[in-house]
């Protein structure tokens, strides 16, 4: 929708595994056209960008990149990086296919079309996870549509990557999941500081087992930081000093963050 809406391709083709999705995504000015054959679909691509599930992005790379012509930038949009460059970086560079994975940092608690939305990446973060052998041409050009559609790109590594994301996106999933888990009747009370914190808690909860374990690894060392901050918290709740002192560098470094990122 943000390509289309900027005029920043030629034709976008949606590929679904529903026919009855493709008049609903043209309708909304998502695709100029669709089709339920992924080879089909990338037929003549310059650009294809894998938005599946995760587990199914590295069987749907492996099943279109035979038809992807040489020059072909292949991207993904997944949460987790590392198994995904490292399974499908082997198999597009002898074909003469750029592979660079790619993560916007975006997106809603809906799912599906009707949650689509062409303003979705305007201000966000665009992380893309270039490896020694990707190209520095590929890697420029998303870097660009990044930028077009309204987004900041970032370069990180594919590993370092799963780690900073284990921190500032799956943590905070399952810190809304935990909190849900604790409420208890509480949320009738609920205000923005609670429904905030737990927004996320309302997404897919397939999609985010998947996520959950293919990052395992990295989650789990976020869990045992975030488990020991928060140990710190509750031992200085009676020390006013201590306590306010934690507080403090807190608001300082999301005061930073909210300077970093220009939204205060």
């Amino acid at each position: 929708m943000a390509l289309r809406a900027r005029g920043l391709a030629r034709e976008v083709v949606g590929v679904t595994r529903v026919a009855e999705t493709i008049d609903a995504a043209a309708s909304r000015g998502a695709i100029d056209r669709g089709t339920v054959t992924p080879e089909e679909g990338v037929a003549g691509a310059e650009l294809v960008v894998l938005a599946t599930p995760p587990d199914l992005v590295i069987p749907m790379a492996e099943r279109v990149l035979p038809r992807l012509e040489s020059g072909t930038i292949l991207t993904d949009v997944t949460s987790v990086k590392g198994e995904i460059v490292r399974s499908i970086e082997p198999l597009a560079g002898p074909r003469g296919t750029a592979f660079v994975g790619g993560h916007p940092m975006a997106g809603n608690a809906g799912r599906g079309i009707a949650a689509a939305d062409a303003a979705l990446f305007e201000g966000a973060v665009y992380l893309l996870t270039p490896t020694a052998r990707s190209s520095s041409g590929a890697v420029a050009r998303l870097s660009d549509l990044a930028r077009a559609i309204g987004a900041r790109p970032a370069v990180l590594d594919p590993d370092k990557h799963d780690r900073a994301v284990a921190i500032v996106s799956h943590l905070p999933y399952l810190v809304a999941a935990a909190l849900m888990g604790i409420s208890d009747g509480a949320e009738q009370a609920a205000g923005p500081a609670f429904l905030g914190a737990t927004r996320v808690a309302g997404s897919p909860t397939a999609l985010w087992g998947q996520i959950c374990r293919l990052n395992q690894g990295p989650i789990a060392e976020a869990v045992r930081a975030f488990q020991s901050e928060l140990a710190r918290l509750e031992a200085s709740l009676a020390d006013g000093e201590r306590f306010g002192a934690l507080l403090e560098r807190a608001r300082a470094a999301r005061t930073r963050l909210g300077a970093l990122r220009g939204d205060g």
